[in-house]
Parts: structure tokens; sequence; C-alpha cells
């Protein structure tokens, strides 16, 4: 079984609380609570109106003092944030835009490979990979079920992932689209039960 991780859109939004408590009532194993320009006390806000019993469900990109805080189950390195926090337990992940990165941080518990498609949140970030220099990475074990696929994930380019090793792939434009919010609950809702399939 491949993961589906959920990463939150980048900014907050009315509702957003609620869609997240009923996407783990629907199966979310993993989401990446990454809002790049808010802080602690807005990250907190969130938090709090999430069901504590998915805290160990839910990893930080930023402000990873919460994460020893609230016993969240991850923290996820970035070049913002390049060290986890001393006496961390959780899962620690990684962005990486290379393969030649992911030889560097195979010690991790897993990492992000990104764009693996241009992509859908992102205008201008990257083309994404050659499959001839993915199928060779995967042949190579440097792509295995520890690398996650990032980048232009949706149900069309899903079923484009199942000939490499990736051990499963992560999205947030294909979830949230550009403007989400409380009155599109459903759409989400039926939206993460279609990408969840992917299997």
């Amino acid at each position: 079984m491949k993961k589906l991780i959920v990463i939150t859109s980048p900014r907050f939004f009315q509702g957003e609380s609620t869609i997240l408590s009923h996407l783990f009532d629907e199966g979310m194993q993993r989401l990446h609570l990454r809002k790049p320009d808010s802080d602690a006390n807005e990250l907190r806000k969130l938090l709090d109106r999430i069901p504590d019993v998915h805290y160990p469900k839910v990893v930080l990109h930023d402000c990873f003092g919460l994460a020893v805080e609230y016993g969240l189950g991850g923290v996820h390195l970035n070049r913002r944030n390049r060290q986890a926090p001393d006496g961390f337990t959780g899962a620690i992940s990684r962005s990486c835009h290379s393969i030649g990165e992911l030889g560097q941080f195979g010690q991790l518990d897993y990492l992000f490979l990104s764009p693996i498609f241009k992509s859908i949140s992102k205008e201008g970030y990257g083309n994404g990979f050659e499959p001839e220099t993915l199928r060779q990475a995967s042949d190579a074990g440097i792509i295995h079920d520890k690398v996650i696929a990032l980048g232009g994930i949706d149900l069309t380019t899903l079923p484009l992932l199942r000939p490499f090793r990736f051990g499963g792939a992560a999205v947030l434009g294909a979830l949230w689209g550009s403007h989400p919010s409380a009155d599109k609950e459903n759409s989400i809702i039926n939206q993460y039960k279609k990408l969840q399939a992917w299997n």
C-alpha cells in the first residue's frame, strides 16, 4: 500500500480545522502542516481545533518547538529549518530537489523528491524529472519506499508513478485547489477519497 501524504494549503482559511479533522476521519495517516508565513500562535490555534488523537499523524514544517509541546508525529527539515529539536523522537523528513540529495539524507525517516511533474500549486516551479532519470534511480535503489513523490501530483499523474519505486505521493494543489474554503468541504473530501484510491 503506497502512502498518500497531505500538505496543507500554505494559507489559513475559514473552516480549515473542521476539514482537516474530517480528512483524518476518512483515513488520512499523515498531514504535513506547512504554513511558511505563519507564527507559532497561529499554528497553535489550528492545532487546538484538531482532536489531539490525531497529533501523532501531524508533521510540522516550522516552529518545531510545537512538535515537542503537542507531541506531534514529526518535523520536516527544509531551507528555513535545517535541524530537528534536541531530543525530538518523532519522524524526521526532508525535502530534496535532486536525485543526488536522496543519497545524502538516507538516514532520515523519509524524503520528499520534487518536483516530479510540473507543480500545480507553485507557478514556474520546475518542469519535473525525465521518466528515464526516475527509472534509473529506481533501478539503482536510490528511489525506494522511503522516497515520496511531490510536485504536480494529481489524479492524472498518480498512475505515472507506478513504474517507479516511490513509497507514496504527497498532494497539495490537487486536493485544495487555489482557493480552499469551508463551503468546498464536500468537494475536498470527495477529491481526497479519489486520490486515496490511487493504489
